[in-house]
């Protein structure tokens, strides 16, 4: 049944995606950003509306719950890693307190679920390390970005629990696909390939044998669409890894993928310290067995599957 959903972040590299497949499922989204959406050429006239709003303002987002009437919310606003840490308190107010006023909103207007997108930045910590994460892998994160998913997380959990509001989410690891603008400290996945296709040279910043856990954006679309149709009364866990691209490919390997396509593609590595620490300190595998088993999920894309499809989608553009 079509339902309105409201989408947090809708205009950005996640939300612009996910509108344009709710959409086509015939649902009313209402996009509450800062910046306007794209239009969507295979979208229905009047089935995307824009709301401009801030998650840091209490009332702005109280207002536009109530005045979408919205029986579901997405939450994708967020500062990304690289940001949060070099503003650490304007991430404390976007992804903490912009939490915070969804969880309440839908508290308040009896909203029907929320969905939050985690992330595996929950697991990075350099003096904690683990090889490999699942969902009772304790959560020691090390940079601010993951501090304040994990509060996300055991807030909306929180919610579940004394108020009854219908809280799920995935945790996913680095995404990549076309068109990231947004920095964060894996954003050189994308970057490497994005790049070759333009003919521009690119340098890495972490080493060749850094491995990362990635998701392919189409993936992670899916995945939530799936989290958003489960059934309640399976999800026993609510906040999932979704896994990752198997095996996990080195940095290398990435760019060695890319030069079957580029062969001439400049890509040079020159590590940062700061960076490669930070990267290096991520699990190398996300486990998402739970949300195979609770609401079905597996991924679809091999490391060249979603390269052939980037570049496939990235020409489109």
């Amino acid at each position: 049944m079509a339902e309105t959903i409201l989408i947090t972040g809708g205009s950005g590299f996640i939300g612009l995606q996910l509108t344009r497949e709710l959409a086509k499922e015939g649902n009313r989204i209402v996009v509450f950003d800062l910046m306007a959406p794209e239009p969507i050429a295979d979208v229905e006239e009047g089935r995307v509306v824009h709301v401009r709003g801030d998650v840091t303002s209490l009332p702005q987002v109280l207002n536009a719950v109530r005045d979408s009437e919205a029986d579901s919310i997405i939450h994708l606003a967020a500062l990304l890693s690289e940001p949060s840490e070099a503003n650490p308190w304007a991430s404390i107010n976007i992804n903490g307190m912009g939490t915070y006023h969804i969880l309440e909103a839908a508290r308040l207007f009896r909203v029907k679920k929320v969905i939050f997108t985690s992330s595996m930045a929950v697991y990075v910590n350099s003096r904690y390390r683990v090889e490999v994460a699942d969902e009772k892998t304790v959560q020691k994160p090390q940079i601010i970005y993951g501090v304040l998913k994990a509060f996300g997380e055991n807030l909306g959990l929180y919610y579940h629990g004394k108020f009854g509001v219908d809280f799920r989410g995935v945790r996913f690891p680095n995404l990549i696909g076309p068109n990231v603008a947004t920095p964060g400290f894996g954003q050189y996945n994308s970057k490497i390939i994005e790049c070759a296709m333009l003919a521009m040279p690119f340098e890495v910043n972490v080493p060749e044998d850094t491995v990362i856990p990635l998701l392919y954006i189409k993936d992670a679309i899916k995945s939530l669409i799936q989290l958003y149709h489960a059934r309640e009364e399976r999800l026993l866990t609510r906040v999932y890894n979704v896994g990752q691209i198997m095996p996990p490919p080195r940095t290398i390997d990435i760019v060695t993928v890319v030069k079957k396509y580029f062969p001439d593609a400049q890509i040079t590595f020159k590590p940062d310290p700061r960076s490669a620490a930070i990267v290096g300190s991520t699990p190398r595998e996300i486990k998402g067995d739970r949300a195979q088993e609770e609401w079905g999920w597996s991924a679809s894309y091999s490391l060249d599957e979603a390269v052939k499809d980037f570049i496939e989608t990235r020409s489109l553009v």
